[in-house]
This record gives C-alpha cells, structure tokens and sequence, in this order.
C-alpha cells in the first residue's frame, strides 16, 4: 500500500538537503574570512617591502632600459597584489572599488604584456581577435585585471605541452563580452559544477587554494557583469565574461 504521506516526506528530506547544504557554504564562507584575516597580514608586509625597494633600485645610476622595465613592473604588480588582497577581504561587501570608464582591449593587452612569457615557456600561441571599435565599460581597473589573470592563467595551466589561447571581444547588444578559449585538458560536467565553490579545486595539495575563481566570480558580479563557462573533457574550455557597456550621464 503506497504510503500517503510520501510525496511530503520527500519535499521534507529535499528541503532538509537544501539547508544543509546552505549551512555548509556558510560555514565556508566564515573560515574563508578568518584565512583570509590571516594570511593577507602575513603577505601585506613583504609586499611593501618589495614596492619599496624596487623604487629605491629605480633611483641608482646606469640601469639598462630592460633593468627599469623590469623593476618598474615588480613595482606596480606588488602595489596591484596590495590592492587585490585589500579586496579578497571585503569580497562579501558592496565594495566596487574605484571604477571609471575602461577599455577592455587595453586592460587585456595590459594583462598579456605580464602574461606573454608564460605563455611562450609553456609553447602556447595567443591569438587576439579584437573589436577595436569596442565601447568602453564602467569598472574598477585593478579588480579587471585580476579577474583577466586568473582565467588567462588558469587557460595557460591546462595546456603545459602547449596549445592555443584565443581572447576574443565582441559587441552583444548592450554588453561587451569577451571569450577566453583554451585547447587544454578541459574539465568534466562535475567539475564545471563545483569550479566557482570557495576552497575547490583540482590541483595537487600545496598547488591551489581553491580561491582563484570563487574570487574572479565575485569580483565579475561587483562589476554588474556575470561570467559563463563551457568545456568538454580532453577538448579546451571557454569562459565568455560580459560587462555591460558604460553610460555616460
């Protein structure tokens, strides 16, 4: 005899799932603000470190051209880490930062300028399809530039024997979109599902803190924008990032 109170046994035990579930991401969210506290303490400090000292290297004498070059950016990406870290910590707040009309072609090719040799350490082709008559968006420079990097770098870490990286953007509508594509190793149904959780990730213990997209997700969203992915196991992987176009008033 069926029972007559199942169906509302099974609503019960769905919705019981749901919390716990719900209590578990709460809980991550409360250690990562307590890792947080801790470690961007322990890493603020060599960072002004590092910003000072390289601006005292920038006032000796006979430095070559490459010297200054590659000093000025230890410089301006320690002061960049500074800022990043001051944001990992209000992740969860309204916190937009400073934000201004930005082209994102610029901010892109910015980002590749820092990226460009590991690109070529790991034989990977980067391949720029730009639409150079792009509007600008309304976003904080900095926070754009990290979330440019941790998909970029994350892109180049999945084809270590090489491969192709395309940045693409184009116009959609209202939004300017911009697709980065990989012909890496790609990633399961399962693990698309679980890449944007706090503390996630598929690399070796020691190699990843499982923050890179949970943070990029969040910094994407603070900017009014939102981020998709799609890949296939064995055949690359593409994250389309949209932004939507700036308004002037």
């Amino acid at each position: 005899m069926d029972n007559p109170f199942a169906k509302y046994l099974t609503k019960d035990v769905h919705v019981d799932e749901k919390l716990m579930d719900q209590l578990a991401y709460n809980e991550k969210m409360a250690e990562l603000g307590r890792l947080s506290a801790g470690v961007i303490h322990e890493i603020n400090t060599p960072l002004s470190v590092i910003a000072a000292a390289s601006q005292m290297v920038l006032q000796e004498h006979e430095l070559s051209e490459f010297a200054v070059e590659m000093i000025e950016r230890i410089h301006a990406e320690a002061q960049r880490l500074s800022q990043l870290t001051r944001g990992l910590l209000s992740f969860s707040r309204e916190d937009n930062g400073t934000r201004e009309e930005t082209d994102v072609n610029d901010t892109l090719r910015d980002v590749m300028g820092f990226l460009r040799y590991e690109a070529q350490k790991r034989s990977v082709r980067v391949v720029e399809e730009f639409d150079y008559k792009l509007p600008c968006i309304y976003a904080d420079v900095n926070r754009l530039k990290q979330v440019f990097i941790n998909i970029i770098m994350n892109a180049l870490h999945a084809m270590p024997d090489g491969g192709q990286l395309l940045l693409r953007t184009t116009l959609s509508g209202e939004m300017v979109s911009i697709e980065v594509a990989d012909t890496g190793c790609g990633m399961s149904r399962e693990v698309i599902d679980k890449i944007f959780e706090p503390f996630y990730t598929t690399k070796k213990s020691g190699q990843g803190t499982g923050l890179g997209l949970f943070v990029t997700r969040n910094n994407v969203l603070a900017l009014d924008g939102r981020i998709e992915v799609e890949s296939k196991k064995d055949e690359g992987s593409r994250f389309i990032l949209c932004f939507p176009v700036y308004a002037s008033s």
